[in-house]
């Protein structure tokens, strides 16, 4: 139904005329509710019937809670849950006298929860106003109105030659157009870079499938809502080095025939659509963008689903960001109907690399074996060093949370440790010396993922840990599946009462969320209940 809208509206209303999101967006803004006037007004400039924005003005986080005229966000990710095990978020509950969602009568103050705010190597992270704070301190002058912006973390690689971490310089780009756009997309194919997003699928093959359509008319699509809690990834690749992307952007542009490019970013990432925006002003001064290929910027307004890549398209068409069943891929028909490549952010900067470098260059990056290329990993601030490190693929865990992150802050044992996201298994701590590679962490039911590591240290309570997760999971699901809707939020139940839970009852909900959900939102929230089945099943309080 919203891929006809879409089409519909393309064909008859205004070219140019905001989506019914921005106008929403721009009503809470200004008024901090969302009235039905509001959805009217955006019916009209939209073009949508008045019931479609009604779903959108129900989906988004940024659109539910009203604000007051101090809006404070707090963060409740994965990485702040190991931080405090959200003590952090009772304090300040207590203190403003405001439960999650609720807004004083006189309108002073409103508070929210928020999902994740990228903060996560100086963990606790709130949001007062736009001022993110972190880390020690931040509660207390959250709560005395002083918060301070949090510090950036550690950006650096350990290659010899890096590839994520060089500013984009477009010289790849360049070399690019001395050839032919075959040419490149046989070299990315050849180099055979992995998405980075989740799935690892290969994006020469994405490339293709667009570049076969017979469809002049092709989009490419940055995922930039990295929504994976304990990951900050995308979110420093778009605002320390956003040349990089938008270069990725224009190769892939140039290999597949398309000549328009959008970048996706979070609205909980306040800082990234205008370093993006920024950065276009100047490639386009630079000659880079505006002719050829150029790119627009679009800010989502609060949902993890939207990650996945159908339910980003129609997040990036202004509609309410839930998944759709396919066949038809976004290859084949994306943005507007046309055929349309979507990368996660990383992914697109490996490609300047390549275009300059070569495959062979590339695959020479990591050890024989292991997966081409480099990869980014981040840590949580539970380590003693952490941050965002580009490393080779192929080096242990250990090597990675021992060597580069410094193990853990306090000197304890790691207990277990989320790689990749909340739709991955947990690594015990006796499995430290997995390689970190696709391969070798699947065999472990774990996964590469964003390649975000969040640690949990020893006396960890591992029930708390598995309710937590299912309560984002329930939280987070866009609700168009009833396994997943309705699945997750049984299994949270069965966890955060005070009764031990029926392994079997449990088992056969898990069995369902992952063979009857329409994405990997509810087929992939079972893998680390998995895990703590296998790894820690006498602390999960089963009968």
């Amino acid at each position: 139904m919203s891929r006809n809208l879409v089409e519909l509206v393309r064909r008859h209303h205004e070219q140019g005329a905001p989506t019914a999101l921005e106008v929403l967006k721009e009503a809470m803004d200004q008024r901090g509710e969302i009235t039905d006037d509001d959805r009217r007004v955006a019916a009209e400039r939209s073009g949508l019937p008045e019931a479609a924005v009604h779903g959108v003005s129900t989906f988004y986080d940024d659109l539910l809670v009203p604000r007051g005229e101090r809006h404070v966000r707090v963060c409740t990710g994965t990485a702040c849950f190991a931080a405090t095990g959200d003590a952090h978020v009772d304090t300040i509950e207590d203190a403003l006298g405001l439960k999650l969602g609720e807004r004083k009568d006189d309108k002073s103050v409103s508070l929210a929860e928020t999902v994740c705010l990228g903060y996560c190597h100086a963990g606790p992270a709130v949001r007062d106003g736009d001022t993110i704070d972190a880390g020690p301190g931040a509660i207390e002058r959250l709560l005395a109105n002083a918060s301070i912006p949090a510090p950036e973390p550690v950006f650096l690689s350990l290659l010899d030659e890096p590839v994520l971490t060089r500013p984009g310089d477009w010289s790849g780009y360049a070399k690019a157009l001395q050839g032919t756009p075959e040419e490149l997309l046989a070299a990315v194919k050849a180099a055979d870079v992995k998405g980075r997003g989740g799935a690892g699928f290969p994006a020469g093959m994405k490339w293709e499938f667009a570049a076969k359509s017979p469809n002049p008319d092709k989009v490419i699509v940055a995922n930039g809502d990295e929504g994976d809690p304990g990951s900050y990834i995308d979110k420093l690749l778009m605002e320390e080095n956003p040349h990089l992307l938008l270069e990725g952007l224009a190769l892939a542009g140039y290999a597949v025939g398309a000549a328009h490019g959008f970048v996706l970013t979070r609205s909980e990432y306040p800082r990234s659509k205008p370093a993006l925006d920024r950065a276009i002003e100047e490639a386009r001064a630079q000659g880079h963008l505006g002719e050829r290929f150029d790119i627009t910027i679009v800010e989502g307004a609060g949902s993890y689903v939207v990650g996945e890549e159908t339910a980003l398209l129609a997040c990036l068409q202004g509609l309410r960001g839930t998944v759709s069943a396919r066949p038809p891929f976004p290859a084949e028909r994306g943005v507007h109907g046309l055929p349309t490549v979507v990368n996660n952010v990383e992914t697109l900067c490996n490609i300047a690399f390549i275009a300059k470098h070569g495959a062979d260059a590339y695959k020479q990056l990591s050890p024989e074996d292991a997966t081409p290329g480099s990869k980014i990993v981040c840590f949580n601030e539970r380590f003693a060093k952490p941050g965002a490190y580009e490393v080779p693929f192929g080096m242990t865990v250990r090597e990675l949370c021992e060597d580069v992150a410094g193990g853990m802050a306090s000197g304890k044992a790691i207990k277990a440790l989320q790689i990749g996201g909340p739709l991955a298994g947990i690594l015990p701590g006796h499995k430290l010396d997995t390689v970190f590679d696709f391969k070798a962490l699947a065999q472990e039911g774990c996964m590469v993922g964003h390649g975000g590591i969040v640690a949990f240290e020893e006396l960890t309570d591992m029930r708390a840990v598995a309710t937590h997760l299912l309560h984002f999971g329930a939280a987070e699901s866009c609700g168009k599946c009833f396994p997943c809707r309705i699945g997750l939020q049984r299994a949270h139940a069965m966890f955060k009462s005070d009764e031990r839970v029926d392994r079997e009852r449990l088992e056969q909900l898990l069995e369902t969320l992952e063979l009857g959900s329409l994405c990997a939102h509810g087929g992939g929230m079972p893998a680390p209940i998995r895990s703590l089945l296998a790894h820690f099943p006498e602390e999960l309080g089963l009968k």
